[in-house]
């Protein structure tokens, strides 16, 4: 019996394959890859946006190279030429395809099918999860009035961004006051607090990591809380909102807690007791600044590592600013500084009283340096003048005696003992002296009180005999203020 051939390498068979590879050539060349499609492309056009001279997907419907790679699918490199906002989002991790991750973002045709009819929308969202974006719509599903809240309230633009303005037009509409002073205090960027599922509502701060108690409770949260700053992100160290005391002149790092405590700055505590100065039998009310004016920290005097005080370094400070007082002094009175001095500027239990000059009235209040300047006590003036200036109103009129007329008590009123017109002329109580001295002690006019037209005074006058160039000089005929005598 004669052998037959296999029909696939029969001259029949190999010419009818390759007229059906030269058909399906043919077909592909003319026609691109309709025969291999599953389906029209959508021919639904967003917004009228024109891509690389595309408006919809259905004008490249033969062009399958365009999104499509050999032995590998979609890509979304090729997506990502025409819609190349989308890879902008990407390389900036913004917007809602920057949040995606990465097998997420590279897989656009899981989200974006097509090949269903040129009625399909490959942009429905239908089922989309906005809270993917990092916003939640749990809260933001109806406007005020009860309407339902649609994309386009938030997302107005052509490319369908949002628009961070959106936020506030409209809650502004419902409270205005309320949100001018929100967006004055934390800025108009809604999302750095806001996601949408409404947490700041009824908000605790004692479930975060920073309680706020003692006087953290009365801050507002605008003083922690900055606009382009992440509430998660906020620092909570103590020096991120105080800002170091100089008195402590680095002297105790950065563990204010180990101090300090939420109910108040001051007191301090050390080893877990208030710490007050003056209950060292030194307070700092003298020592607040340094002679060349910078303050005055814990180590100028507190030098060792200890912590320790020795009063040595009393002399060598005090010494370097006044060398000639310091040698002298501590030659006298030896250099146990706090056996007399208790930081107060004032000698400890040093009584006054015992010296030349007693200190009574306003004296007493007096700070000790305002008369010993320079820590000069020896050769101190105690004349009146020595601190008060004369004053105008009767300068150089009474002389240098001053209490013949004030006391210590106050340097008004003054207690004029040797007047020779009586003071309480015409009324019960003594008159003022403006009443009569209207400008200088040297001047006088009784016309404050008494008739003073000029041509009933000269008839009148006349009337006794009086001379018309004594009438200024009332004085001169009533010494006593009494019309007679």
């Amino acid at each position: 019996m004669v052998g037959r051939q296999h029909p696939f390498t029969s001259p029949l068979g190999c010419g009818t394959a390759i007229l059906a590879v030269a058909v399906i050539g043919i077909i592909t060349f003319f026609f691109g890859g309709t025969l291999y499609s599953p389906g029209p492309l959508s021919a639904v056009q967003d917004r009228g946006t024109s891509l690389k001279g595309f408006k919809s997907h259905a004008e490249f419907e033969n062009q399958c190279e365009l999104c499509h790679t050999p032995f590998k699918g979609i890509e979304a490199a090729r997506c990502e030429s025409c819609h190349a906002n989308i890879a902008q989002q990407r390389s900036a991790a913004g917007g809602f395809h920057g949040k995606l991750k990465v097998n997420e973002v590279s897989r656009c045709a899981a989200c974006h099918p097509d090949h269903r009819g040129a009625a399909f929308n490959p942009l429905d969202i239908t089922n989309f999860d906005h809270a993917r974006v990092g916003f939640s719509l749990a809260k933001h599903l109806r406007n005020y009035d009860n309407t339902l809240i649609e994309c386009k309230s938030c997302h107005n633009t052509q490319n369908f961004s949002f628009v961070s303005t959106s936020c506030a037009d409209c809650h502004a509409k419902k409270d205005k006051v309320f949100m001018v002073d929100h967006a004055a205090a934390f800025g108009a960027k809604c999302l750095t607090c806001h996601d949408g599922a409404d947490k700041m509502r009824g908000f605790d701060h004692a479930k975060v990591k920073f309680a706020l108690d003692g006087k953290h409770k009365t801050v507002t949260c605008a003083q922690c809380h900055k606009a382009d700053v992440d509430p998660k992100s906020v620092a909570t160290q103590c020096q991120a909102c105080h800002v170091e005391p100089k008195a402590h002149g680095g002297m105790f790092g950065t563990d204010c807690a180990a101090c300090h405590t939420t109910a108040g700055w001051t007191p301090a505590k050390m080893d877990g007791k208030s710490f007050d100065h003056a209950k060292t039998g030194f307070v700092l009310t003298s020592h607040q600044k340094n002679f060349d004016g910078s303050a005055f920290t814990c180590k100028n005097c507190h030098t060792g590592s200890d912590f320790k005080f020795t009063q040595q370094t009393c002399v060598d400070c005090h010494g370097k600013q006044n060398a000639s007082f310091m040698t002298p002094h501590i030659q006298k009175y030896g250099s146990d500084c706090q056996s007399c001095h208790d930081g107060s500027g004032t000698m400890k239990n040093f009584d006054h009283s015992k010296t030349t000059f007693v200190l009574d009235g306003k004296h007493a209040t007096t700070e000790c340096v305002k008369c010993h300047v320079n820590n000069k006590f020896k050769g101190t003036p105690k004349t009146c003048v020595s601190c008060h200036a004369d004053p105008k109103v009767h300068a150089g009129l009474f002389g240098t005696q001053c209490d013949s007329c004030h006391t210590t008590k106050a340097w008004t009123p003054a207690q004029l003992k040797n007047h020779r017109f009586p003071l309480n002329h015409g009324t019960r109580v003594d008159s003022t002296c403006k009443t009569c001295h209207t400008t200088t002690y040297t001047q006088y006019t009784c016309y404050g009180c008494h008739e003073h037209t000029q041509a009933n005074i000269e008839r009148k006058h006349r009337e006794e005999r009086v001379n018309m160039a004594d009438l200024p000089n009332c004085v001169k005929c009533h010494p006593t203020g009494k019309e007679k005598g």
